[in-house]
């Protein structure tokens, strides 16, 4: 509400500036530039008068305000929806500070309450086909746990988080609908939020004006657009702090903004440069100071947009982090002088970029970290001892190593990794980066190529972090009464900090869970030996909520078996060939949380099925369709299904 406000506080300044300058406009304060374009459109008005774009009493700007103000509210209601789980995180202190600065705390070995546990062994039965083939597991024994704490000293009682749900009971119905797939990685609640900020957009620019022939509306369209780019845009997103998403969430609206912004600012330079050309003045307008500051602010815009494709960003990342940093900062200052009336609108693209710089320079730290190969899985281990706390379960954190085996630019280079050790932990921050790229490789060789003194050991760098960043947001994962994690390859990071955290919290009485299950999909089955020891340390950890690991492997093994064929003899690990049928493990995870329940005669019900999804967009948007189809009177049954998606990629 207090954005709301404030926009009000900045359309009298504008409007008041609008008014100065209009009175002493002259006709050639029409140009171009994104940010300038907007200065643009203010400038024409000024400048040209408008030529009747507006109804008596109406002008331009208060009609794009208004829209603005539309916009706004819109994210303000989206705010008040989310309000609910945003004030439940509040109920410990230590929950809502956590993962926003990276720092180190002395280690302290953990003591839990003294509990007993007994074990009931069932009868073997066949296994329940999750997979598209025969599974490895040979022996299937039946576990099934159940806590008596033992009370020794006295046991503090359990604290469990309270659970509010991402979507309220009525509206669940519609979750299959928002979530369908209209694109790779694009859902329809995506595509929902893109045409109403469109429509939005378009309603002004053709309302009481002629669009081709008379360009000023496209100038203050590209004005009121800019701050909303910059805002989307950045790592530190004010936005997504008040709605509880990660920046990387709502990126998406960071482009289809600057696209609208690209359209409208050369809609507005390129209609004038066009009528200068008509009348043989362009020479002397383009001269004019204001408009050649236009066309410097389209060109930062256009650029913006050329440097910014896929294929850029893929091939050199440094070209398009140069090109956003350079072309940003030069179009606030071509806003400034194209046109003074967009004082408030430069000053508000300055503020979210400066507080961003300011965030970044808050969250950076530089540590010495140990780098090892592990062949296995073709990713290197990043380890960073003195940075042990500060994260939550799902953040991600950008990496930079600072050292010449890296390369001649290499060192200039900032990756994103998903931490995969757990907070306040015994072994620090923890990064598992894959070979994806010429930047990876030369990490993976520089951990291969450790001196003689550093054998065995690892090798030691210097490197710059920064985070942590994105994550659950305002979801808390200890709410809900199951949580499922399907990963792909070196997505598996997502899952190994999470559940440590789970299992953590669960023996300090603060977790509700009582199911988790990983589904890890590889290509070789080789990929489980270095990562065998963690599973089992994590079956063993978790006496009170039973772990079941579900490894596949799409290849079929090269050479000798890495492991016998009577080596899996319990279903908490199995190890399968093929694809997993996520729909089925789902319906068995709701099966088993509701059986829990019913056996230790809870009356307190169930808090929903949380599943978190961390891999390929393909592996994701599968994971959402199988959820839709989860029949909606089970879906009830455990209160819910919420389905957190992090992807590869920028």
């Amino acid at each position: 509400m207090s954005v709301i406000a404030a926009s009000f506080v900045v359309r009298a300044v504008a409007g008041a500036n609008e008014a100065a300058n209009s009175t002493a406009g002259t006709g050639s304060g029409a140009s171009n530039g994104t940010a300038a374009a907007a200065a643009a459109g203010a400038g024409a008005v000024a400048a040209g008068g408008g030529a009747g774009a507006a109804p008596a009493g109406l002008s331009d700007f208060q009609i794009v305000w208004d829209i603005d103000i539309i916009l706004l509210s819109i994210i303000a209601l989206l705010f008040l929806l989310r309000l609910p789980r945003f004030l439940a995180r509040l109920y410990r202190f230590s929950e809502w500070t956590s993962g926003l600065v990276l720092r180190n705390r002395p280690y302290h070995t953990r003591t839990s309450a003294s509990r007993r546990v007994q074990f009931s062994v069932g009868n073997n039965s066949s296994m329940n086909d999750l997979s598209t083939d025969e599974s490895h597991v040979m022996y299937q024994d039946k576990m099934s746990a159940q806590r008596t704490p033992q009370v020794q000293g006295g046991i503090a009682s359990s604290a469990y988080p309270p659970h509010v749900s991402n979507c309220p009971t009525f509206f669940r119905p519609l979750l299959k609908l928002l979530h369908a797939r209209v694109n790779t990685g694009v859902s329809f609640s995506h595509m929902a939020m893109m045409i109403v900020w469109t429509g939005a957009v378009v309603f002004p620019a053709f309302y009481m004006t002629e669009a081709f022939t008379d360009p000023v509306r496209f100038g203050w369209i590209t004005a009121s657009q800019l701050p909303f780019v910059y805002a989307f845009g950045t790592k530190n997103n004010v936005l997504g702090m008040f709605l509880g998403i990660g920046y990387e969430k709502i990126n998406f609206m960071h482009r289809h903004a600057g696209r609208i912004v690209l359209i409208a600012v050369n809609v507005h330079g390129l209609g004038y440069i066009y009528k200068w050309c008509l009348s043989s003045d362009f020479q002397e307008e383009i001269a004019n100071p204001k408009c050649y500051w236009g066309l410097i602010g389209m060109i930062c815009i256009d650029g913006l947009f050329l440097f910014s494709t896929e294929f850029v960003r893929k091939k050199a990342y440094n070209l398009f982090l140069f090109t956003h940093v350079s072309a940003l900062a030069v179009l606030v200052i071509a806003m400034l002088n194209h046109f003074p009336g967009t004082l408030p609108w430069a000053y508000a693209c300055a503020a979210f970029y400066l507080l961003d710089l300011l965030l970044r320079l808050t969250k950076t730290r530089i540590s010495t970290a140990t780098l090892r190969a592990i062949p296995e899985l073709g990713l290197t281990r990043v380890e960073i001892p003195n940075i042990n706390s500060g994260w939550r379960a799902g953040q991600h954190v950008r990496l930079r190593v600072l050292s010449s085996g890296m390369g001649l630019l290499g060192w200039s280079e900032v990756h994103p990794f998903t931490i995969a050790s757990v907070a306040e932990g015994p072994e620090g921050m923890v990064l598992l980066c894959k070979k994806a790229g010429s930047w990876t490789n030369a990490l993976y060789k520089m951990a291969n190529s450790s001196s003689s003194d550093e054998e065995g050991n690892g090798r030691r760098v210097l490197v710059m972090v920064q985070g942590p960043y994105g994550g659950l947001g305002n979801c808390m994962i200890s709410s809900f009464s199951a949580a499922t994690f399907v990963c792909g390859g070196s997505g598996i990071t997502l899952a190994t900090s999470a559940m440590q955290e789970l299992i953590q919290k669960d023996l300090n009485g603060e977790s509700r869970v009582k199911s988790i299950e990983l589904i890890w999909t590889v290509q070789d089955a080789s990929a489980l030996v270095p990562l065998l020891p963690f599973f089992t340390s994590l079956i063993q950890q978790s006496v009170f909520t039973p772990i079941r690991i579900s490894v596949f492997y799409t290849r079929a093994p090269i050479g000798k078996f890495p492991f016998p064929d009577n080596f899996f003899r319990s279903t908490s690990l199995t190890l399968s060939p093929g694809r997993p049928k996520f729909h089925q493990h789902l319906e068995e995870t709701i099966t088993r949380t509701i059986g829990s329940n019913s056996s230790s005669g809870n009356s307190i019900g169930t808090h929903g099925l949380f599943v978190g999804v961390c891999g390929p967009v393909s592996l994701a948007d599968g994971v959402f369709v199988d959820a839709g189809k989860i029949d909606p009177y089970r879906r009830d049954q455990i209160g819910g299904v919420e389905v957190h998606a992090e992807t590869f990629g920028w």
